[in-house]
This record gives structure tokens, sequence and C-alpha cells, in this order.
């Protein structure tokens, strides 16, 4: 029998929990359906990699703007356990003519279901292939849809789904998309052979004119992270191989000693938007992002990205899945977590995104400027407070706890970013 209290928190930045319990879970998400996905999941007994599994399913239908199964992104991963945290990279590389992307995103949330899950991969796939069929239109992506009606319309397939009627369609609006609920049904069924080596990639490469040998052959990288050790506890960004961004952080970190902590921090996000985390062509792509802290105290963060506003602009005849642009750089988000490796403890798990027109270090800048001080400060709250500018760039949503030394009791709040319309979960199970 299991007993769910669950606290649902839409930009919020004051609320907080207290517990000694190994009960708690928090998810957030920056499209809201997602995040409650990922509360369900948790409340069956899945663990931090099945929930951040079935919110990125879910954020392929609900937010196909900027997450979707021909694309990608980047995560940083905790397992408690092991006391290890590393980075998963499936970034949708560029493999195919005027910048198409290899598809990496089934492989990487595979990956990920794989290291801190323990659900079955059909239960994590169910709740995208329910939404498919029929969802309301979300603030978030119908914000997009507003943003990209025009690329949306010149093309057949993306405007008998998304323009019906000559019109982007509107927030609470039905969204009904058979297409990619059959995609759906074949992930489930086929699981990842499906898009490789199977159907659905044959059809995404013979439409981005990539080669199917390619596709097949993807795989996810695991690799360490970026991090700056702050004692008994250490930040870790996301490491990618373009990247040798480690040592670079620590030194901006160490010599900014003497500043405040919001100062220090934007030292930081310098420092990480310069050592290779922004997009190639010097702009952002837009992004969004997913966090994860379960009552083991796995921690997940993750960025996602279609290269572009709906990828390319240009549907797969009858799969329902937009073409990806593809990115070499991490410039769309910035995932991060504080984990304490001594204790096996997710301190703080962060996730932003870039909006897609704000620069090529938003994401990063976002993250650091708003949820590093709040993930050390003794007040997270009044940091959050101070540091979130209504139109500073990029978006940051994240959880971050606090937890006494003395008496082991912790505090954690959960900054859903208003301006990407997230929200923030906290889940409450007895056994």
């Amino acid at each position: 029998m299991i007993a769910i209290a669950a606290s649902l928190v839409g930009g919020c930045v004051n609320t907080k929990y207290r517990t000694n319990a190994p009960s708690q879970s928090f998810v957030a998400a920056d499209e809201p359906r997602a995040a409650e996905i990922g509360r369900d999941i948790i409340a069956q007994g899945g663990k931090a990699g099945d929930a951040a599994t079935a919110m990125a399913m879910a954020m392929a239908v609900t937010l196909p703007s900027r997450v979707g199964m021909t694309g990608g992104g980047v995560c940083v991963v905790f397992d408690a356990a092991k006391k290890e945290t590393r980075t998963l990279d499936f970034l949708p590389r560029p493999a195919g003519t005027g910048g198409a992307a290899l598809p990496g995103f089934l492989r990487g949330v595979y990956a990920l279901q794989a290291s801190t899950g323990a659900m079955r991969w059909e239960q994590a796939v169910v709740p995208a292939e329910q939404l498919a069929r029929s969802t309301p239109v979300s603030r978030a992506l119908a914000r997009d849809l507003a943003d990209s009606a025009a690329r949306l319309s010149a093309d057949p397939e993306a405007r008998r789904v998304f323009l019906p009627t000559g019109a982007p369609l509107a927030e609470g609006t039905p969204l009904s998309q058979p297409e990619l609920a059959a995609s759906l049904s074949q992930v489930r069924r086929s699981g990842i052979a499906a898009m490789y080596g199977g159907p659905l990639g044959g059809a995404v490469a013979q439409a981005a004119a990539i080669d199917p040998a390619a596709v097949r052959g993807f795989q996810p990288r695991w690799t360490g992270t970026a991090a700056i050790p702050l004692g008994i506890v250490s930040m870790h960004f996301a490491q990618l191989p373009e990247t040798n961004n480690g040592a670079a952080l620590t030194a901006a970190w160490n010599a900014a000693a003497d500043l405040p902590s919001d100062q220090r921090a934007a030292r930081v996000a310098q420092a990480l938007g310069a050592t290779g985390n922004g997009a190639s062509n010097g702009a952002s792509a837009p992004g969004a992002g997913l966090v994860v802290i379960d009552h083991e105290e796995n921690g997940v963060a993750c960025s996602f990205t279609m290269g572009g506003p709906f990828g390319s602009g240009r549907m797969v005849p009858g799969t329902g899945l937009l073409t990806a642009r593809g990115v070499d750089g991490a410039g769309f988000g910035a995932p991060a977590l504080l984990t304490n490796a001594i204790v096996g403890r997710t301190q703080f798990a962060g996730a932003a995104s870039a909006a897609g027109n704000d620069g090529p270090a938003a994401a990063p800048a976002a993250l650091l400027t708003a949820a590093l001080p709040a993930a050390l400060d003794k007040e997270p709250g009044a940091a959050i407070r101070v540091s979130r500018a209504t139109n500073g760039p990029g978006r940051a949503t994240f959880v971050t706890c606090q937890t006494s030394m003395e008496s082991g009791w912790k505090e954690c709040q959960i900054a859903a970013d208003p301006r990407a319309h997230a929200l923030g979960i906290l889940v409450e199970t007895e056994r």
C-alpha cells in the first residue's frame, strides 16, 4: 500500500520541505505534464532514472518544439549507492546535409533509465504514448507554436498537426498526434531498435539525408564531469568530449573566492560559456530541462534540444516526428548536480535552458547565477529571490537541499522558473 502526498509548485521560490525520512522525492520539468508523469512514476515505485526517462519521453510529446526522438541532450547523473557522478552525452550532433542531426534521444534516455532505474522500459514509454493520442496544449508549447507558426506552416505535415485551422493551437486546445502515438507504440514494443535499425530510423535517415548506418551505430557516451570541489560536496557540470572545462571552472571559482556567492557564480558562468559549451554558430538553440532527486538520493539533471525551434520545422511523413538540427555543444542547456560522495546524497539538481534568442552562454549563466548561490548559501530561498531576474538570459529550474551536520535534518526547496512555465512536485511515499 502506498500513500502519496504530492505538492505542486509552479514558479515557486520559497516553498520548504523538512524531513528526516528517506521517502521524499522531487521532480521538476520545463513542461507541467511531464512533471506530473514523473510524480506518477515515483509513486509507482520508480527511481530517478525511471522518472527522468518517462518525463523526457512525455516532453517529446508535450513540448516537441524543444524535445523529440530525433533530437538529443545531455544529463548529469548521480548513483547514490556507487557514490559516483557521471555525464551522459547524447547530443544530436550534425550528421547530414544542411546540418541535420543524428538522433541521440532514444539511446540516451534508454541508457539513463538503465543507470538509475528499476522499472521496465515500456513503463516509461506508456505515459507518452497515451499523451500523444490527445493532450491539452500547455502554455509552454502554445508560446513556442505562436513564435514558430510561419516556419511550421511551410511544411504540410507540421501544418496539419500544429496549425489545423491555419492558426497555431492555443493553450488548452486538444493536441492529437496519432502518428506520433503509433511511433511510440513501436518504441514501446520493439524498444530502441525501432529507431536504431528499425523502420523509424530508416524513415528519419531518408527524410534528413543521413546515412542509415550512422543512425544504427549511434551510442551515447558516459564520461566524467566538470566538477568544482567544495569541501565534502562537489558541484558537477556536464563534461563533453569537445571541452575540457573542469580545470577552467575550478580556476574561476578559486580566483573569485573573496566575492559574494552571486558574483562568484557569475565568474564560473563566464568560464563555462567560454569552454566550448555554447553553440558553434554563436547563438544558443532552444532547450528544455528536467531534474529528479529520488528517495534513495539518486540525482538526475538533464537538458534536451531539437537544435532549433521544432527542429528543422519539417515532419517525417507518417511518423509524427520532426527532424532535428545538429548541435555540437550544450549551449541549449546546463544540467548540474551538487553531491556528497561521502554519504551518497544529492544536495542540488538543476537544469537551465536557453530560449533560443538569448545568446550562447544563456543556459550556463542562468543556472549558475540563479542556482549556485541557492545551492551553497545558508538561506537558499533568499538567494533564489534575489537572483531570479525577470529579464535575465536563460531559464533555471532546480531543487536545492540543505542538511544539518548535527541533526541530519534536511530542508529542500523547489524553484520552478515561471518564465519557462515550469512545474516542480514533491512526492512522499510510505510503504
